[in-house]
């Protein structure tokens, strides 16, 4: 290892507080992989959490590992580095199992790089008895893990807090054979052994079965975590190099109850559970004690928390700052603006989604346009400058009526947010982030086309031009091209295996894998799905039912068509 990486791996550790380290000797030993950068993977509230509770197994010892940037990659391969653990850094080779977590699909070509840069095989089949097992966590994992699971060798298929614990208990008695442990990892609910499944397709291209051999089930059953105030989800390492600095990260709970139409959170973390409020009175104190200064609250909709205004008093009595990343318009409040402004919040951030009160109701997010003036008018009088808000383009039933109206909506906006505040100061800026719809496995939402990056283009041109007259208005948004690609990941099976192995191959050149894969992305990404057609996914259960996600789409559609004012 070069004396550069070796430094730049002590650095970040340096900088760490809570960092765990194990002695080796005689431990089961879990590489745990984000596929992403430092910054973004230490963010990750669901990454540290497993971290922490598989160090808390005795004869556990995890370490973390992330993607290198393109500097370190280069310098890897200049000095004929693998990667390596930051704790130890040993190399993944070194590992009993190596862990993704994986929580976009873009991320699915980093795995697969990571896997070749340690010289571990990428298909699961052509694996030998020494290398380490290869798993994956997140919710990739139970959402739609097809086009990457030829490269693991089981895969975590729900919430990981209990089943951690089962899994390294299953390791520790029983193996011995890789194929035979393999094969009793099937008795545990939540663990997908890809292996043991034989996919087979019609003449028009779509899945026509998933038969399962070897003892396999026919539904791998998701993993739900019966009791949310067992686990305590917090950070266990705080660095100032994550993307929240040293913001100290707690989650009020799982799941929301919204039922948005285009959500995968919303359908897949369900039922709703939230941690009591006595169990988080208990870690705010402890967060207080140790010196914490500013807490972020974390949920799908922290703002629908039920006592949310007992814990706002529990963070203010203990001297601790407040930060919540987004929040709803029709569930703001005095007393929550006012713990925002108090902690310094600079910027309000919440997502309306459409620009037409037709469109919202149509997706389920149904946000009057006066709520919207409300939240605007609440943004001024607590004397928080900046507003951001969250749209996106090429939803099921969209017009361009609804994307012209994301503009007049924010000169709207900007008219009730162009105001003085209490003190004097003016209004600083509105962002609009303009995001793409990706339909998701598991919502209403899973049989509609993607709209195509050239259509979402000329969209997103509409807008930037539309807002160029107001000087205080910034628009930010993805690449069009990054969004079809997460479509074709998002729906594909395991066929579209080969082009993410094409894409490793080509050091992540997606769009160069693309042009070579033999496969046809039209197929999985602007083409419409028949309602009777077999999903790649449907071989698992996450708690949601095919017949309500059909009403809910037909409901859609049907909603649509009927004006705001008469429902």
């Amino acid at each position: 290892m070069s004396w550069s990486l070796k430094k730049k791996s002590q650095a970040l550790l340096a900088a760490e507080q809570g960092t765990i380290r194990k002695d080796w000797g005689g431990r089961i030993s879990v590489a745990l992989v984000y596929p992403n950068t430092y910054a973004v993977g230490m963010s990750n509230l669901g990454f540290q959490t497993i971290y922490r509770h598989l160090n808390a197994i005795p004869d556990v010892v995890c370490e973390r590992v992330f993607v290198p940037d393109a500097e370190d990659a280069d310098e890897m391969r200049r000095s004929a580095t693998p990667p390596f653990s930051l704790e130890s850094r040993r190399p993944l080779t070194d590992f009993h199992l190596v862990g993704f977590s994986v929580t976009y699909e873009g991320d699915y070509i980093n795995v697969l790089r990571l896997l070749a840069m340690a010289g571990i095989p990428l298909r699961a089949a052509a694996r030998r008895a020494h290398d380490p097992l290869v798993l994956m966590g997140g919710v990739c994992a139970f959402s739609n893990p097809e086009p990457i699971a030829p490269f693991m060798d089981f895969v975590v298929v729900g919430e990981g807090e209990e089943l951690v614990v089962e899994l390294i208990a299953a390791y520790r008695e029983g193996y011995r054979d890789r194929e035979a442990f393999l094969t009793s990892l099937t008795t545990l609910d939540g663990i997908y052994v890809p292996g043991g499944y034989d996919a087979a397709y019609g003449a028009d291209g779509t899945l026509a079965a998933m038969a399962p051999r070897d003892g396999a089930p026919e539904v791998v059953v998701k993993r739900r975590l019966r009791n949310v105030n067992a686990f305590e989800t917090v950070a266990a390492v705080k660095t100032p190099h994550a993307e929240y600095g040293h913001m100290a990260l707690l989650e009020v709970g799982k799941g929301c109850g919204r039922g948005c139409r285009f959500c995968l959170e919303g359908q897949v973390y369900r039922p709703v559970r939230h941690r009591s409020v006595e169990a988080l009175r208990e870690t705010v104190a402890r967060m207080a004690a140790s010196g914490e200064r500013r807490v972020g609250l974390v949920g799908a909709c922290v703002s629908d928390y039920p006592w949310l205004g007992e814990l706002l008093k529990i963070i203010e009595e203990n001297g601790l700052e407040l930060s919540i990343s987004s929040l709803r318009a029709d569930s703001l409040t005095e007393d929550l603006v006012t713990a925002l402004a108090r902690g310094g919040h600079r910027t309000l951030t919440m997502a309306p989604e459409a620009g037409t009160e037709r469109l919202r109701w149509a997706v389920r997010k149904p946000i009057s346009d006066a709520q919207l003036m409300s939240a605007c008018d609440l943004v001024r009088s607590h004397g928080i400058p900046n507003l951001k808000t969250y749209f996106m383009i090429g939803q099921p039933t969209e017009t361009s009526e609804d994307v012209e109206a994301i503009v007049d909506l924010a000169e709207r906006m900007l008219e009730r947010l162009r105001v003085l505040d209490a003190s004097g100061r003016p209004f600083g800026r509105l962002t609009l982030s303009i995001s793409s719809f990706v339909p998701k496995p598991w919502t209403p939402f899973q049989w509609a086309p993607f709209d195509g990056a050239e259509s979402l283009q000329v969209k997103l041109e509409i807008i930037k031009r539309g807002v160029r007259r107001f000087s205080n208005v910034r628009v930010l948004h993805e690449n069009p091209r990054e969004a079809a690609l997460q479509a074709l990941l998002a729906r594909g099976d395991r066929r579209v295996g080969d082009f993410l192995e094409l894409a490793a191959s080509y050091d992540g050149d997606w769009r160069r894998a693309l042009r070579e894969w033999e496969g046809d992305a039209a197929f999985y990404t602007t083409r419409r799905r028949s309602t009777g057609e077999r999903m790649p996914w449907d071989h698992f259960d996450v708690g949601v039912k095919k017949a309500g996600l059909l009403r809910e789409w037909e409901r859609a559609h049907a909603e649509s068509a009927v004006a705001v004012g008469a429902r």
